[in-house]
């Protein structure tokens, strides 16, 4: 049997006058038959044409939504219940999933509000002046979020001891 050409090698040959593993290494980076191949784009888009038409309604939807409530007088935070003046964020009280373009589970929002509402703990916002009466909005516009604010105020007193 013909040996490997490799200096050293006492392999048998595979092809090429190399044995497998020098014929494998030649394709390798630094090998004679190696070839770069150019990357390739991405081919899952950042977002599906539905969601970029939706997302495009949305944005036309939400200042429609804000010039309603100003002409009606009814442009106040769900969170703290004060006027606002201009338009901040809307908050999707049921989530933005499948509710995304569902109106009637919209609500305007103070963007300090609104964030604290999403990274604050829940004791720390059961301690703020508005807390109950946003609770009492919450049960008006929407029973299911309200009794999941119920749990997590109720998980809270279990897990800490406050009664």
């Amino acid at each position: 049997m013909k040996k490997c050409q490799e200096i050293g090698c006492e392999n048998n040959i595979f092809g090429g006058g190399y044995c497998k593993y020098h014929q494998f290494r030649r394709h390798m980076a630094g090998g004679d038959k190696f070839k770069r191949t150019p990357r390739q784009k991405s081919v899952i888009p950042k977002e599906s044409k539905k969601r970029a038409k939706d997302n495009r309604l949305y944005l036309v939807r939400v200042k429609e939504f804000w010039e309603e409530a100003v002409k009606s007088n009814t442009n106040y935070c769900i969170f703290c219940g004060e006027k606002m003046n201009k338009r901040e964020d809307n908050h999707h009280i049921s989530g933005r999933g499948k509710y995304f373009l569902d109106e009637k589970l919209w609500s305007h929002a103070h963007r300090e509000c609104h964030d604290n509402y999403h990274h604050k703990s829940i004791e720390w916002l059961m301690k703020q002046p508005w807390w109950t009466s946003f609770l009492n909005r919450m049960r008006i516009r929407d029973s299911v979020t309200y009794r999941k604010l119920l749990a997590k105020i109720e998980k809270s007193e279990n897990l800490f001891g406050n009664d």
